[in-house]
């Protein structure tokens, strides 16, 4: 079944990731429930990968069962008529937001949602737009050109014109944007870079990006695709920072790991260019009923179970119980909550640390804008057992790598 199953995507869908897979000599997944994942041989895999998706896990019943009833009374919307689903979703994503954040538009994804960010800030009359080194927005020609690494913007090139990225942190290159400037700026960041190799921005640096966005008429806009909806420690991160940005960015776990759902979440003042006129921007099968039926069952969970909590309290005994092995093994610890870096400092000892993991049944996830990371973005729901599993899986594949000093 296997060479099989390559052979059909080698020659029907990718031959380079075919290529990837057989030479990593990956199974093939079969079915999931929860944290776990079962391959066709019958292995059981415990999910840390899955970029960010699988919040409460897979299979979620409540999410499932909320899913099923509304395929069986209408999965999609006639986009003509009122739809219930839509106001009641679109009301509760807003108010589970930071206050000031009222409008809601759902996508089918995060490249989707930055790419709306993009024409709203197009719309409210700011032309150039500041972007951070190591973001990773999406790779649609819109995302793309407030992304950061080059391997993925070279072949694409030119993009969108009037995009500046400045350093991480870099209080003083940030404000030099603001300067002798008559056109008004959009900042786009993520409050924690997950395809970046998990760094945090500073809340100094996210405080200024505010405060000049407020003193020069701007945008600030918080990419929150990975790294909000409790998988921080935070149902958002950008709260520890005590900020509320103009438009906010969600989506991985928006539908609990069962159906695709994205958002954009915006201040009234900000989205009234799409206030004037909803023809503006429009989407056949964004906010789809079964989707949203999907978001409306996960918020309430968030809400109801105090996730963010759960994973703040994994993240803490995580990093805790790794970091004295990893450091031993040269690897760096990074992140919060169930975002979680584990920086090999190259790409060659994050690939081995990747097959190591997984011979110990883990799966992890790259990171796309970082080769030297390997992340885990487990669910929130992890049993005590599921916590020492992965604990005792990263200390082997840790003493697997061959030595190297921290710099």
């Amino acid at each position: 079944m296997r060479e099989e199953t390559l052979s059909m995507l080698r020659s029907h869908s990718n031959r380079s990731r075919a290529k990837l897979s057989s030479m990593m000599n990956l199974p093939i997944e079969h079915a999931a429930q929860g944290c776990e994942i079962i391959d066709t041989q019958g292995q059981t895999y415990l999910d840390c990968g899955g970029f960010g998706v699988f919040i409460l896990g897979h299979r979620h019943p409540e999410i499932v069962e909320s899913v099923v009833q509304q395929l069986n009374i209408l999965p999609m919307s006639s986009r003509t008529l009122v739809n219930n689903t839509l106001a009641i979703a679109s009301k509760k994503l807003a108010d589970f937001c930071p206050e000031t954040l009222d409008y809601t538009f759902f996508t089918n994804s995060g490249t989707e949602s930055t790419e709306l960010a993009l024409k709203l800030a197009r719309a409210n009359g700011c032309n150039k737009v500041v972007a951070i080194t190591g973001s990773y927005h999406g790779k649609t020609l819109g995302a793309l050109s407030v992304t950061h690494r080059s391997a993925f913007r070279a072949p694409f090139e030119p993009l969108f014109d009037e995009v500046t990225f400045v350093a991480r942190d870099d209080m003083t290159a940030l404000s030099t944007c603001f300067e002798n400037h008559s056109d008004r700026v959009a900042v786009i960041i993520e409050p924690v870079q997950g395809e970046g190799g998990v760094y945090a921005l500073s809340s100094e640096f996210v405080q200024l990006a505010k405060a000049l966005c407020v003193a020069h008429d701007g945008l600030l806009i918080a990419d929150e695709i990975q790294s909000g909806l409790a998988r921080t420690g935070f149902d958002w991160a950008i709260e520890a920072h005590q900020v509320t940005p103009d438009m906010m960015l969600v989506g991985k776990g928006l539908s609990g790991g069962v159906v695709p759902c994205a958002a954009l979440v915006a201040t009234a003042a900000t989205f009234e260019p799409l206030n004037k006129d909803f023809m503006l921007h429009s989407s056949t099968f964004g906010g789809s009923p079964i989707a949203l039926a999907a978001a409306i069952t996960t918020l309430d969970i968030l809400k109801r179970d105090n996730i963010a909590n759960k994973a703040r309290t994994i993240g803490l005994k995580l990093v805790a119980a790794l970091s004295p092995h990893a450091t031993k093994a040269g690897v760096r610890v990074r992140g919060s909550g169930v975002l979680i870096g584990l920086d090999a400092q190259n790409p060659a000892r994050a690939g081995q640390l990747t097959l190591a993991l997984l011979q110990h049944k883990v799966i992890t996830s790259h990171s796309l804008s970082n080769a030297n990371t390997v992340r885990l973005t487990p669910s929130a729901l992890l049993t005590e057992a599921q916590i020492n599993q992965m604990i005792t899986a990263c200390i082997a594949a840790f003493s697997s790598l061959p030595a190297k000093d921290l710099p």
